[in-house]
């Protein structure tokens, strides 16, 4: 890739990024046409979609209005009050009264007020799936959404935003340089799905989930976490002069995966092309799309980042390295049954893996038939709760041709696509900087200014 000067990077981001001069806030039966400007532009997050109802609390003194700006209500700091849809309209309930109307706004009476949104879902449609009491600055709009649910959407600047999501995906104990390797790699996330609307609704620019990257507001913020933010403002990696959708995941176990093994329709992201590699600062005599390099490498101790072993990771984080797994014949056998019915499941054979290990088309032989699937994400989604990783290699107990349990042995958490967040702790600790950690996960990107 050539390298980009300051002044080509504007020219080239300018007429993506520059469609108008000014934010207004879209009327509820207008597509989310907003323009987004260079310096800290706002983004509209999707908070909630899948509820009737929520509770929240005015941490200060809150307004309420509707969408043309005409007053609702007064919140005074410590207001309790319930907001819900019925019939296609907003209810707005406190001890100030109760009112109706189509779509309603909550802002701050003074500059970072927070309101409290009690009962958060979080985890939707995931085995991790529940609920947690969070709080958010920014302006606050509830608008009918899909099946009944209240559509809750946060608008603040991107520079607000990014304090909301580093804590969230990374942790609010990481060492500094990993913090700012996550606000970099999250600021290229948000930047891109500004321009691309990759993850765009009518009302919001991206979620708040794991479908995009998780926000979880003022909750999990620390000094720290925002200190990594201040301290990269501005920053984002670029790969011929665009923002990249900085992927990340909790581990790769040891090494990172292809873009076009994991996410077929995503194949067009060049930034991630042949960019797989092992771990670590060493090289390493395994080829992991071969079954026996496979099993060697899972029962071997390597010098990579993201082993417990070999540096400083968090707790959360040191059993995702190496797995084990046992399922039943009997629970297989129903689990591929909701796929297709192939009979008592007697055998799982990896069809190719890609550079990591982790399986990209598996086939599960049944008695009566066979049922193929992929890529790596449906295999794992196969199994009650889903797996953490494709990259596993399967024992089994009991006769040969009938075997009575499956034994998994895996390695890592998640896609392993881009940065691996547990190795990124891991070389924070070790000391190298977060230029050297994203250089070292995004090898085909350059970290770039895109405004000051």
């Amino acid at each position: 890739m050539l390298p980009f000067s300051e002044n080509r990077i504007f020219a080239s981001l300018l007429p993506l990024l520059l469609a108008g001069c000014s934010f207004q806030t879209p009327s509820p039966k207008t597509p989310n046409t907003h323009p987004i400007g260079l310096n800290n532009p706002p983004i509209q997050v999707l908070l909630i979609n899948s509820v009737p109802e929520i509770t929240i609390v005015a941490n200060a003194n809150w307004k309420v209005e509707t969408l043309e700006e005409n007053p609702v209500a007064e919140l005074p700091r410590g207001t309790t009050a319930t907001i819900s849809l019925k019939e296609g309209r907003i209810i707005l309930e406190s001890a100030g009264g109760k009112s109706r109307h189509a779509a309603i706004r909550l802002e701050s009476a003074a500059p970072g007020g927070v309101l409290e949104i009690k009962k958060v879902p979080y985890g939707v449609g995931w085995w991790w799936a529940g609920t947690q009491d969070r709080t958010y600055e920014g302006r606050i709009e509830v608008r009918p959404g899909a099946k009944d649910f209240l559509e809750v959407i946060v608008v603040l600047p991107l520079e607000d935003y990014l304090p909301g999501v580093v804590p969230t995906e990374i942790g609010p104990t990481s060492p500094q340089e990993a913090l700012r390797a996550q606000a970099v790699a999250a600021r290229s996330e948000a930047l891109m799905a500004l321009i691309t609307k990759k993850y765009a609704g009518a009302n919001y620019d991206i979620g708040s989930d794991v479908e995009s990257q998780a926000f979880s507001g003022n909750t999990k913020r620390t000094a720290q976490s925002d200190e990594s933010v201040r301290a990269t403002r501005g920053l984002a990696l670029l790969y011929e002069g665009r923002p990249i959708s900085a992927f990340y995941a909790s581990s790769c176990g040891g090494h990172t995966e292809d873009i076009r093994n994991v996410w077929p329709n995503r194949a067009g992201e060049k930034a991630y092309w042949n960019t797989a590699v092992f771990d670590g600062d060493e090289k390493f005599n395994y080829d992991l799309t071969r079954e026996d390099d496979l099993g060697r490498w899972l029962t071997a101790d390597p010098k990579v980042f993201c082993n417990p072993s070999k540096f400083e990771v968090p707790n959360w984080a040191s059993k995702n390295f190496r797995c084990e797994r046992e399922v039943t014949a009997e629970e297989l056998s129903k689990w591929v049954a909701s796929h297709k019915d192939i009979g008592r499941v007697v055998a799982i054979r990896a069809l190719k893996r890609g550079p990591s290990g982790r399986m990209i088309e598996a086939e599960f032989k049944g008695e009566k038939d066979l049922f193929i699937i992929g890529p790596e994400l449906a295999i794992r989604q196969v199994f009650e709760p889903p797996l953490k990783s494709a990259a596993f290699v399967v024992d089994t107990q009991g006769p040969a041709e009938r075997p009575e349990r499956f034994i998994l042995r895996g390695a890592g958490w998640g896609h392993g696509v881009g940065m691996c967040q547990t190795g990124a702790i891991a070389m924070a600790h070790a000391g190298k900087t977060f230029r050297e950690i994203l250089a070292h996960y995004y090898p085909s990107s350059r970290v770039e200014t895109v405004y000051p």
